[in-house]
């Protein structure tokens, strides 16, 4: 489990220097002391009348990372992460974020091995910290968490039981914060040795063509990938193959693009964040996929 990193607003009032809510102000004055209680009153209804609807939202956020942090300490100091779940959902409720909430819900999950679940979060990790709004640059992940979020949830929804969504909150995006994500993996799934989708890899055939509606690349390259299971030439085939049946099943649904196909077979296996995580059918399972690359 990747530790939990500590928030600081000690930027705040120089990114809101003159047009700050006081509250706002008061919020993240207490984040940086370490004072949550007063983080929260600073957050309450009755603090929050005289700011506007964004500044009332930062200000909640802001005593959402007062208590994290706490967990984050806790945690740091030997406590078990899942042992403050019900906090964690209590926030993510209240406020609808921040990412790091979102992000540490996605860790238990995974943890857990509910899989549908954590890409989920994961997913909404990412596109939280991407709402510049709610998430200004000082509460951002840098690059490389970016990156770490995009993998976890593609992780999660290759290996989840059920199709999880692309995009959870609005448009579907390839790039978060200025940060590149050409690649997508999607979990279509076939029927075994065929290029035939299984009701569930149609279900993801039709969230990946909502995708590409909503971000409209100029082309994409569809790279099929197989499992070690069969002769290497026999995969790289039918990787081809389900690549092939996949950009078919776009064009038909509408893609206006230009694409391209790509049979890697068993040359390029998934790697996971923790091999150590799965079994051997699991690892398998990871390694059957698509990848999307976007060309903007």
């Amino acid at each position: 489990m990747k530790g939990l990193i500590i928030a600081s607003a000690i930027l705040l009032p120089l990114a809101y220097p003159a047009s700050a809510c006081d509250a706002l102000v008061k919020a993240s004055e207490a984040l940086n002391r370490g004072d949550e209680v007063g983080a929260r009153s600073a957050a309450a209804p009755a603090s929050t009348k005289a700011c506007s609807s964004t500044e009332a939202a930062l200000t909640q956020r802001v005593a959402a990372l007062a208590t994290f942090n706490r967990i984050a300490n806790a945690v740091g100091a030997g406590a078990r992460l899942d042992t403050f779940e019900g906090e964690l959902e209590a926030v993510r409720s209240d406020v609808g974020g921040p990412w790091q909430i979102l992000d540490a819900l996605g860790d238990i999950d995974r943890e857990r091995k509910h899989y549908e679940r954590a890409a989920t979060y994961y997913q909404q990790a990412l596109e939280d910290a991407a709402n510049e709004e709610l998430t200004p640059e000082w509460m951002a992940p840098d690059k490389a968490y970016i990156l770490r979020l995009n993998r976890l949830a593609s992780e999660m929804r290759l290996a989840a039981a059920r199709p999880v969504k692309l995009a959870m909150r609005g448009a579907c995006k390839f790039s978060y914060r200025g940060v590149s994500i050409r690649k997508k993996a999607t979990p279509v799934r076939y029927v075994f040795g065929t290029a035939e989708f299984t009701p569930e890899g149609l279900q993801s055939a039709k969230d990946l063509f909502e995708c590409l509606k909503s971000a409209k690349p100029e082309a994409i390259t569809l790279i099929g990938h197989t499992d070690q299971v069969g002769s290497a030439e026999a995969n790289r085939k039918l990787s081809l193959a389900r690549a092939e049946a996949l950009a078919n099943y776009l064009v038909d649904a509408g893609y206006k693009g230009k694409w391209t196909t790509v049979g890697k077979g068993e040359d390029e296996p998934f790697k996971p964040d923790d091999p150590s995580a799965y079994d051997q059918a699991m690892l398998h399972q990871l390694d059957r996929r698509v990848e999307v690359d976007v060309e903007k």
